[in-house]
Order: structure tokens, then sequence, then C-alpha cells
């Protein structure tokens, strides 16, 4: 009998996983926005400027989330989220992310994750501007990003 019980339970499962690019969620009817293709357009109508080091392009906000697409042409300053943790998708570019003082070479197609108070920033050592994809858990308020002095 426990034979026919555990072919029971894997004829029926939980169903096909979702695809790795499947967008997920009340929101999935925008998902076409965040397809690759999608974003690299978006990052080609927004350029950082000749004289831009960091530019900040906003996406999509709701009171649980907010995204943006972020360049960065050399470094960004230190700082922290005071009020979100942030989920950074590396887009273009290779470089180092420095988070709470150590030094974490990043790539094109890593995900890096930062909780909010952690002191981090990214400085790109690719010969391409740096973009990713960063969301936002919460929505930021007003103050969130706080610059951080260094010696």
């Amino acid at each position: 009998m426990k034979p026919a019980i555990i072919a029971v339970v894997v004829v029926l499962g939980l169903g096909a996983p979702a695809a790795p690019a499947d967008w997920l969620g009340p929101e999935a009817k925008d998902a076409d926005r965040y397809a690759p293709r999608n974003l690299e357009k978006i990052l080609a109508a927004n350029p950082l400027g000749e004289r831009e080091d960091f530019k900040v392009t906003p996406l999509y906000e709701n009171p649980r989330t907010r995204h943006v697409l972020v360049q960065v042409r050399d470094r960004e300053p230190p700082h922290i989220h005071a009020d979100s943790d942030i989920t950074v998708w590396l887009l273009r570019g290779n470089g180092i992310m420095h988070i709470a003082g150590k030094e974490h070479p990043v790539k094109v197609g890593d995900v890096i994750h930062i909780p909010r108070d952690v002191v981090h920033y990214y400085v790109n050592r690719g010969l391409e501007v740096g973009a990713a994809l960063v969301v936002y858990s919460p929505a930021p308020g007003p103050d969130d990003r706080v610059l951080i002095r260094t010696k």
C-alpha cells in the first residue's frame, strides 16, 4: 500500500514550477516591463549624462515596494537605506560591491541582498556604465538614503 501512496504523491506533485523568468504575484500583468529587453530599452532611453556619475530611473512603486534602475559610471557614495532592505540585480558592468566593510566582486547576473541600515556602495570596474535593477522593500520614505562620511 505504501508504494501506491508514494506514486499518488509523485503524480499529483505540487504542479509545474514557474520558469526562472516568470514574474509572479498581483502585479504579474505588468511583468513585461521587467523583461530584460525592456530594461535595456529603458536604460537606452535614460542614459547617464556626460557629467553624471550616478542616475536613478523610477520604474514602479506601491506601499510595499519600489523598483528603480540605477546607473553608475565610476562609483556611488557610501550610504545606508534607513527604511528599506534592497535587492540588487546587476544588469551591466562588473565591479566591487562594498557591504558592511567587506568587498564582494560582482558581475552581470549577480543578485545581492542588502538589509536596511547596512553601509554599502558599488565601485564599477568595467568599461561600460554599470546598471542594476534595485528593489526596495518596503517602499522607502523621503529620508531613506543616508550618505555616510568616510575617513
